[in-house]
């Protein structure tokens, strides 16, 4: 019964009883783990606001073998991101990242590296981001990626053949682009711009330094956020509370 040091994100959090609390991070070197923070709830707990959500620290965790619930020893907080929390919309898109993270499975400690710096610098660049919804259309395509559901934007995805036209059509169920030969394949499958295509091909590799460079028209807001909301309702097979609160406001 081992006792593990890693970092660790905050991504969920929930209570247990009248003084504890169930803790979700995301995690360098062990991807998803759940773990209670005894007597968290307390005024004078010794946690303090560390274990808050979107919080990043250093973990220490004592292992339970077999078990899908640890302890959690210490959180000593490098970044509460207090920018996010300072800002409605901010917070809001952060919980988002975050529940999507914790929504979808991944396999492999290299797939639980490189989704914990993308979760991690996701949040920095939310911290003063002015377009939040087109970070978070850039997350959601980088992080599908990592995950194993890229969607095909360079060719369709039925006959292979480069797009020719000013419209495409985007399946989720086909796992991306469909030409206008194909598009009959699939009857829910929504007509898209070229320019919303290229954006998101941008969007799939590009650092998020660079985002202010970017410019989105509100059509590429309205294509992007409709497509890939249907994406990844259809690959993880849930409603994310978060999504529909965004899209409710």
């Amino acid at each position: 019964m081992p006792t593990q040091k890693t970092q660790a994100i905050v991504i969920r959090s929930h209570p247990l009883g009248e003084v504890h609390k169930i803790i979700r991070f995301y995690t360098v070197e062990f991807g998803k783990v759940s773990a209670v923070a005894h007597g968290s709830r307390r005024v004078k707990s010794r946690f303090g606001g560390s274990l808050e959500l979107l919080n990043y620290g250093n973990l220490v965790f004592f292992e339970y073998p077999n078990k899908d619930l640890h302890r959690i020893d210490d959180f000593d907080l490098i970044d509460a991101f207090d920018p996010i929390k300072a800002d409605f919309d901010r917070t809001t898109y952060g919980c988002y990242l975050a529940e999507l993270v914790d929504a979808t499975e991944l396999a492999g400690q290299l797939a639980d590296q490189s989704v914990f710096h993308l979760l991690q610098y996701a949040f920095e660049t939310l911290t003063q981001t002015e377009d939040i919804p087109l970070l978070a259309r850039a997350f959601e395509l980088q992080f599908l990626g990592l995950a194993g559901y890229a969607p095909q934007l360079s060719r369709c995805v039925a006959c292979a053949e480069v797009f020719h036209g000013a419209t495409v059509h985007f399946s989720p169920s086909h796992g991306g682009l469909l030409c206008t030969n194909c598009d009959g394949n699939d009857a829910t499958a929504r007509p898209i711009s070229r320019g919303s295509c290229e954006l998101m091909k941008q969007l799939q590799k590009f650092d998020f330094s660079y985002l202010h460079r970017f410019r989105a028209s509100d059509l590429n807001h309205r294509e992007l956020k409709f497509v890939l909301s249907n994406f990844i309702s259809y690959h993880t097979e849930r409603t994310l509370k978060s999504r529909e609160f965004i899209d409710n406001l």
